[in-house]
C-alpha cells in the first residue's frame, strides 16, 4: 500500500458535512462554497486515502464501506480542530490585552503606579495594554527573560546592551547624591562625580545598572564600597542613619524614604540615566507597545514627574 499524505482540513470537512447532507447543493451551501469546489475536495481527498469514499449516483450520494469506515475519524478531526479555533478565540480575547512587564528595581517604587495608570488604555483595540503582571528584575534578568519569551516587555536603563531589542525611548532622567542630614555637601549644586571615590558610598547589588552607573561616575574599587543593598528604599534609610552615601535617581526622591533624605546635585553637564521599554524585535504588538510608551511619556508630563520626556 503506497504511503498516504495528511489531508486537509477543508477536505475532512467537505467530507463530514457531505456524509450528513448526503447531497452535493446542500453540502456545499453549508460550507459556503461551489459544488464543483467541493466534488473537488472529495476527490482530492479520494487520491489521497487511495481509494473512493462516495458513490456518486444520478438521485442521491452514497457512503462506500472505505467511507463508512473512515467517517468517525473524519468526524472526530474536524470536532477537534473546530474545537481548537473555540479555544483559541476565547483565550485570546481573555488574554490578549495582558502584558508582563518586567521593571529595574531602582524604578519600581516611583514609577509601578505611574506604568499601572498610564498603560490600561493605551491601545485602541482589544483593550490591549493592561498589565497583567511587574516583575521587579535587575537588568540582566530582563535581558534573558525577554529573549526566551517570559515577560513581553521591560522598563530599563538604557545602554548598548540592549541593542538586540527594539527600544522605545520614555524619558531622561537626573541621578542625583542622597546624603545624610549632617553631610557637608546638603545644598550643593556643584559635586564633580571625581568627588564621589573620596565617599563612603551605598550600591544596589551587582548586576543593578545603577551600580554600574555610579562606579562608572567616580570609578573606584569595588573594596572601597561602604554598603551594598538590594533595593532603593533600604539604600535610602542608610543614607538616612549615616551609613554613606547614594548616587540615586531624582525619582526616588519621590517615595517615602526619599523624601526624608538631604540631596546634593551634580555639576553640569548631570548625568542622566535614559529609561525605556524594550521589547522582542518579533513581536506581534510592536504597535500596541509604541502606542504604550507615547501614553506613559504622556503620563509623566501631565503629573510634572521630575523627568524630560523624549519625543
Amino acid at each position: 500500500m503506497p504511503s498516504l499524505s495528511m489531508p486537509s482540513f477543508s477536505q475532512l470537512r467537505a467530507f463530514v458535512t457531505l456524509c450528513d447532507h448526503k447531497h452535493y447543493g446542500d453540502a456545499a451551501a453549508a460550507l459556503g462554497v461551489s459544488q464543483p469546489s467541493l466534488s473537488q475536495s472529495i476527490s482530492a481527498l479520494e487520491k489521497r486515502v487511495d481509494g473512493p469514499l462516495i458513490e456518486r449516483t444520478t438521485r442521491q450520494v452514497l457512503i462506500t464501506p472505505l467511507g463508512q469506515d473512515l467517517l468517525p475519524f473524519a468526524r472526530d478531526a474536524v470536532l477537534a480542530a473546530e474545537g481548537f479555533i473555540e479555544a483559541a478565540s476565547r483565550i485570546s480575547q481573555e488574554r490578549y490585552g495582558q502584558v508582563r512587564l518586567g521593571i529595574i528595581p531602582t524604578a519600581a517604587p516611583y514609577l509601578a503606579e505611574s506604568v499601572a495608570s498610564g498603560v490600561p488604555n493605551a491601545a485602541n483595540t482589544a483593550d490591549f495594554g493592561r498589565i497583567s503582571e511587574f516583575r521587579e528584575m535587575t537588568t540582566p534578568d530582563i535581558l534573558d527573560a525577554l529573549a526566551c519569551g517570559d515577560i513581553d516587555l521591560g522598563l530599563v536603563a538604557l545602554d548598548e546592551s540592549m541593542e538586540r531589542f527594539i527600544s522605545e525611548p520614555l524619558w531622561d532622567e537626573d541621578l542625583v547624591i542622597a546624603v545624610p542630614d549632617t553631610h557637608p555637601w546638603v545644598g550643593r549644586t556643584n559635586v564633580k562625580p571625581a568627588e564621589l571615590s573620596r565617599q563612603p558610598l551605598i550600591l544596589m547589588e551587582a548586576g543593578n545598572c545603577l551600580r554600574d552607573q555610579t562606579l562608572a561616575l567616580c570609578n573606584i574599587p569595588i573594596n572601597e564600597v561602604a554598603a551594598t543593598t538590594i533595593d532603593m528604599a533600604t539604600a535610602l534609610r542608610l543614607v538616612k542613619v549615616g551609613g554613606g552615601i547614594a548616587v540615586v535617581p531624582e525619582g526616588a526622591l519621590r517615595t517615602g524614604e526619599g523624601q526624608t533624605v538631604s540631596v546634593a546635585r551634580f555639576a553640569e553637564p548631570v548625568p542622566t540615566r535614559r529609561l525605556a521599554l524594550i521589547h522582542r524585535p518579533s513581536t506581534v504588538h510592536q504597535e500596541s507597545f509604541e502606542e504604550i510608551a507615547e501614553r506613559l511619556r504622556d503620563y509623566v508630563d501631565k503629573t510634572r514627574m521630575v523627568v524630560t520626556p523624549i519625543e
